[in-house]
């Protein structure tokens, strides 16, 4: 069996960081391509030292240059972006085999239909 890309929408919420337990649980099967959070920088940057995703996305620029500096201060190269469309981007990815859809409200619809 081939591994899976999966990209994480609400990976610092309750559902996204139970999906990245699992996935910790089958490396075998599964590859982290993009992680996205809100506002919880901190505990973004933590997943990303964790999975390497290639991606990371926040809610807007601010907070992803804060997170570009928690990143750089690790050596690790993710990837920052931000913004709806960016959410969108990583969702639709040819390199993304799925999406683990979870933010809260109408904020998770645009990147899960697209």
């Amino acid at each position: 069996m081939s591994t899976q890309n999966l990209t994480i929408l609400g990976s610092t919420g309750s559902i996204g960081a139970s999906t990245l337990d699992v996935v910790s649980r089958h490396p075998d099967r599964f590859r982290i391509f993009a992680l996205a959070g809100h506002s919880q920088t901190e505990k973004l940057a933590a997943q990303c030292l964790a999975h390497r995703p290639r991606y990371a996305v926040t809610a807007d620029a601010a907070r992803a240059e804060e997170l570009r500096g928690l990143l750089r201060l690790s050596g690790c190269q993710t990837e920052v972006l931000h913004g709806g469309q960016a959410l969108s981007d990583v969702a639709t990815a040819p390199e993304t085999d799925g999406v683990m859809a979870a933010i809260v409200g109408a904020a998770g619809l645009p990147p899960t239909l697209a």
